[in-house]
């Protein structure tokens, strides 16, 4: 229903070289079969597209259009340095050049203004007229890792990993060597894999900027997919003083506070509570801060949007008097679950804060989470969910072995070590949390294999 709604959009909107295609898909829908045109089915956004060509490859992930947008490529991160790097720029090089290209942007990048912390224009691009998708196709050549830091819908990453999968199987351009990508890496030794900072070559700084309005330059968003009235300068954040504290601040919500001298702010990462735990929330937040004066700071993965959310509060990061995080703190006493629709600096924090109260059954919001009825089916359901997902494809079994069924074995044949970590975080999480109710029924050790066996990743319960 909402791919009809989604192209009856663009039939309605008068965008007249898309009515064919969109009058195609409605026909492909009516009868039940695949419509071959990827890319409505991937990225529908109401936002517009563009055809046009791409002047140059800066790296083997970014590109520069022939109007001089600068694009980042969406799900891959090409190597930032030495042979590998100059070998992805000239495969990115090679496959553009004297092609027409097709420009996608991601609807889950739209309150990003669909930039990237360094500016860029996230999309997917399309060679015409072969359709190919170009971040694809250089994981595919082993150009480039896949990158899990971007927004990527359901069914593009699963394109995405699965061409990088056939890259790793024979061994293609970096994984040749390479045996994982810097995120996994990073994630194995505990840390936040940052990307490489991006630099405009100084040749190319002046068209660019010459094609950039005050509004881009503010918000970060391409201007035909605003609307009139996101065409206005968004005015400047106030200034926040490090070293000023704010007292009577009223708790609206878990999520939201009203401070005098500032108005509303948004505290940054909190998602807000809803429905019965909204009002339960909101009370123990204002437990939280009764009496106390708070101080306010800017994340600046925020400047680029005005260090405002979409009803123009100021996102903000609260810290106690003790020097405590707020937004840690409400995450981590269960009163609010984690925005997780963007990055931000304490965003790892946050989320492992979150996970331990999801466990531990803390605060209004995971209280009476979890299901007090153990089903083997749901848990089954759940993960062989989430293993489609991370690899693109089913095939997983969910069995419980051992003479006392202790053991709760799950097998796919594209199971590793980093796969295997992901996706006992996703277990320990999903639905409220299934850790507790497979301890309940006797499980004392999950098992990660491959088909036959071979590799066993075991995590005790």
């Amino acid at each position: 229903m909402s791919k009809l709604c989604a192209m009856s959009k663009l039939w309605v909107s008068g965008q007249a070289k898309w009515t064919r295609r969109a009058l195609a898909a409605l026909v492909g829908l009516l009868l039940g079969q695949a419509v071959s045109s990827p890319a409505p089915a991937q990225v529908v956004t109401g936002t517009s597209t563009k055809i046009t060509t791409v002047k140059q490859a800066l790296t083997g992930d970014t590109v520069i259009l022939q109007d001089g947008t600068i694009v980042r490529l969406i799900g891959i991160l090409a190597p930032s340095s030495g042979p590998a790097a100059e070998q992805s720029r000239a495969r990115a090089q090679q496959l553009i050049l004297g092609k027409t290209v097709e420009v996608w942007l991601e609807n889950q990048n739209q309150d990003l203004g669909h930039r990237d912390k360094y500016g860029r224009q996230l999309s997917y691009i399309y060679l015409l007229p072969s359709r190919k998708l170009l971040n694809a196709e250089l994981l595919r050549d082993g150009d480039a890792f896949f990158f899990n830091q971007h927004f990527v819908d359901v069914r593009t990453k699963n394109t995405l990993l699965a061409a990088e999968y056939q890259a790793r199987q024979a061994k293609r351009g970096i994984w040749a060597q390479a045996t994982e990508s810097p995120e996994a890496i990073a994630k194995r030794e505990g840390r936040v894999y940052e990307e490489p900072a991006f630099t405009l070559p100084e040749e190319d700084a002046g068209a660019a900027a010459s094609q950039a309005s005050p509004v881009k330059e503010r918000m970060g968003a391409p201007e035909a997919a605003m609307d009139a009235s996101e065409r206005e300068t968004v005015a400047a954040a106030p200034p926040l003083d490090a070293k000023a504290t704010y007292g009577n601040v009223r708790v609206e919500s878990c999520a939201l506070l009203d401070v005098p001298g500032l108005g509303q702010v948004t505290l940054i990462g909190v998602q807000n509570s809803t429905g019965k735990a909204g009002e339960a929330s909101r009370v123990e937040t204002a437990k939280l801060l009764q009496g106390k004066r708070l101080r306010f700071e800017y994340d600046p993965v925020n400047a680029s949007r005005g260090h405002q959310d979409r009803d123009g509060r100021l996102l903000v990061y609260a810290f106690l008097p003790d020097g405590a995080l707020l937004n840690l703190q409400i995450v981590a006493r269960g009163i609010a679950d984690v925005d997780i629709s963007y990055d931000y600096k304490h965003k790892m924090s946050m989320l492992t804060a979150r996970d331990s109260a999801r466990l531990s059954e803390s605060g209004p919001r995971w209280r009476n989470d979890i299901p007090r009825t153990p089903s083997l089916d749901r848990i089954r359901a759940s993960i062989t969910k989430a293993m489609s997902e991370q690899f693109g494809r089913a095939g997983a079994r969910v069995e419980l072995v051992g003479d006392d069924r202790s053991v709760l074995r799950i097998s796919h044949d594209l199971i590793d070590q980093s796969g295997a970590e992901q996706l006992y975080r996703a277990l320990a999480i999903s639905e409220g949390g299934n850790l507790p109710l497979l301890r309940s029924i006797g499980v004392q050790e999950i098992q990660f294999t491959d088909a036959k066996a071979t590799k066993i990743f075991r995590f005790p319960l």
